[in-house]
């Protein structure tokens, strides 16, 4: 995926933001009314982490309170999409040289306490890509009943056609290290790319887990996808891994 030029504020050398090995990649498009919380919770972990939000086009002023928050903030020029904010983050992260590279979203939803839980399992070299799962303690808020249900359909697909076995595998909260890192900065899908990544981490070879963790509901605002959305990220995704596993076969 190419990338439109994008401004930066409060960005300078990833390095001397902190004395951390983790950057903590933030997008939000439209998100004034959470982003400043995210980076203040992010900032007040025990850990010091690097935070680089990344601002996907946003017009509400979600830049300019990220950056009063704390936070390095890259502005897209135009909304871009939730997969060219992300592999915008990563590719910084990459050429930062961070061991690690963590993502949380800018709507509130994910609590950045879990952060060393992510973190834990690849420091230990048990995995290269570790997922936030809301399902495997069932603690917090848990979606809708029809998000629910096209999780679990994800679930199983994953299992069958790549051996993945994962609780939450569209999950925004999730860290890799600089192998996974690498990956997904390479190639990244340009919408719901979650799935996608997966297949393509698995593919790869690289070890993927997940770990406890908490979801919040929304604080403000509302979400840019919508019920029509997740049918078309459900047929689209399912179609792909199918095609992907008769050329794996053949």
């Amino acid at each position: 995926m190419s990338h439109p030029a994008a401004d930066s504020e409060g960005l300078g050398n990833p390095d001397s933001a902190a004395a951390t090995d983790v950057l903590v990649v933030v997008p939000a498009y439209n998100e004034v009314g959470n982003v400043g919380r995210v980076v203040e919770e992010t900032r007040a972990c025990r850990e010091p982490f690097a935070i680089l939000v990344v601002d996907d086009g946003s017009v509400d002023g979600t830049g300019a309170a990220a950056v009063a928050a704390g936070a390095r903030v890259l502005r897209l020029p135009f909304n871009c999409g939730i997969g060219a904010s992300v592999q915008a983050g990563l590719r910084l992260g990459v050429e930062g040289g961070y061991r690690i590279i963590a993502r949380i979203d800018g709507d509130g939803q994910h609590d950045p306490a879990v952060l060393p839980d992510l973190l834990a399992p690849i420091r230990d070299g048990r995995a290269d890509f570790v997922i936030g799962s809301r399902y495997l303690n069932g603690e917090g808020f848990q979606s809708t009943s029809a998000r629910r249900m096209g999780i679990r359909w994800f679930t199983t697909l994953l299992q069958a056609v790549c051996g993945i076995r994962v609780s939450d595998p569209t999950s925004g909260c999730w860290a890799a290290n600089e192998r996974a890192a690498a990956l997904l900065a390479e190639e990244y899908s340009s919408d719901y790319p979650e799935v996608d990544a997966l297949v393509r981490l698995a593919r790869s070879g690289c070890a993927i887990c997940d770990v406890p963790t908490r979801m919040r509901e929304r604080p403000s605002g509302s979400s840019s996808i919508g019920r029509l959305d997740g049918f078309y990220y459900m047929a689209k995704v399912t179609i792909a891994l199918l095609i992907a596993r008769i050329r794996s076969t053949q």
